[in-house]
């Protein structure tokens, strides 16, 4: 496995670097249109999963990759879960960039007088570095199944035919939950009210109850992409290149 994820990280390498600069320009764009870096951190991560999943699948179907691929020492299995590990490595490469950028700018904020009381509004506080974190798990848990859902559609039709299929992608994994759980009856006005999330929030908005949210949402994360994994190696096996 550790020699296919050498080998995918090595044919993403250029890729990889061009996304250092347009995850900074989106991070200096989201601070601003939102007066605040908290997002940043979870908002990069979960572009740099899907950027992750569409960059490492996009050459396999190019001048016979993928079949040339299997002509070295690698396994399928070798090949799948190097995939997962070099999609997982994108991700928290962006939260790295996401962090980074945060402190930059809060570090710019501190010394230099923005205009708009943009200053005080990107500077860091205790609460912000929590939101941070909290913000941070539930949207890579969020890419990871967006992640666990397309990553099999590449391994079962290949990068051509699977990009078809990516727009249905937020559809099957997002909204469709949301809309069966709306008409059972299981989500409704008396579920989501002003009292029942600020009761949900007051609950993680600790660190204790926040370094439990986190593991959570980081097994949640770890369970969608092992089974994600199992389900791309077996159509991986039978599939014809």
């Amino acid at each position: 496995m550790l020699r296919a994820y050498l080998v995918d990280m090595a044919v993403l390498r250029d890729y990889s670097r061009a996304l250092l600069g347009l995850g900074f320009f989106v991070a200096v764009c989201v601070s601003l249109g939102m007066r605040t870096t908290v997002m940043v951190p979870g908002l990069l991560t979960m572009m740099y999963l899907l950027l992750g999943v569409s960059g490492t699948n996009s050459f396999d179907d190019a001048n016979g990759w993928g079949r040339l691929r299997l002509t070295m020492p690698l396994s399928r299995r070798d090949v799948v879960l190097a995939r997962y590990g070099a999609i997982v490595t994108f991700g928290l490469g962006g939260l790295a960039a996401g962090l980074v950028a945060a402190l930059i700018l809060a570090a710019i904020a501190l010394v230099v007088p923005l205009p708009g009381g943009l200053s005080p509004a990107l500077a860091l506080s205790g609460d912000a570095l929590l939101g941070m974190l909290l913000s941070a798990g539930a949207l890579f848990a969020v890419g990871s199944l967006c992640a666990a859902v397309e990553t099999p559609l590449f391994f079962r039709f290949g990068n051509t035919r699977a990009t078809q299929y990516l727009p249905l992608v937020p559809l099957v994994a997002l909204l469709c939950p949301i809309i069966v759980l709306g008409g059972s009856g299981m989500i409704d006005e008396s579920t989501l009210t002003v009292e029942g999330i600020a009761g949900a929030l007051s609950l993680v908005w600790s660190p204790a109850g926040a370094a439990a949210c986190l593991v959570g949402l980081l097994a949640l994360s770890a369970a969608l992409l092992g089974l994600s994994a199992a389900i791309s190696l077996r159509l991986y096996e039978t599939r014809e290149l």
